[in-house]
């Protein structure tokens, strides 16, 4: 499957791979130092390169689009559960 991938997804994905794994260094910066003074400079980083990805993500074909939301979940769903992006905890109020 992913041969068939045209040569232009193909180095989106690397572009992709490489500020996702940018975004864990950020994220392990801000586990260990929650309180600190750089942590809103390391989230408002991390945000960005989030949506910088997303933007990528729309140049894919639909194919290869599936297959890099798949690879990037684990990371979405971490970031979205742990640094106030979503609040389930909310009473749907």
């Amino acid at each position: 499957m992913v041969e068939q991938i045209n040569s232009k997804d193909r180095m989106n994905f690397r572009i992709i791979h490489r500020k996702t794994a940018l975004i864990q260094e950020h994220l392990e910066s801000m586990q260990r130092d929650s309180f600190g003074i750089e942590f809103e400079a390391w989230k408002n980083e991390v945000d960005e390169i989030w949506k910088q990805i997303f933007q990528i993500i729309t140049l894919l074909t639909e194919e290869s689009q599936q297959i890099v939301l798949g690879n990037i979940q684990e990371e979405w769903v971490s970031y979205i559960t742990h640094y106030g992006v979503l609040d389930f905890n909310q009473d749907g109020g």
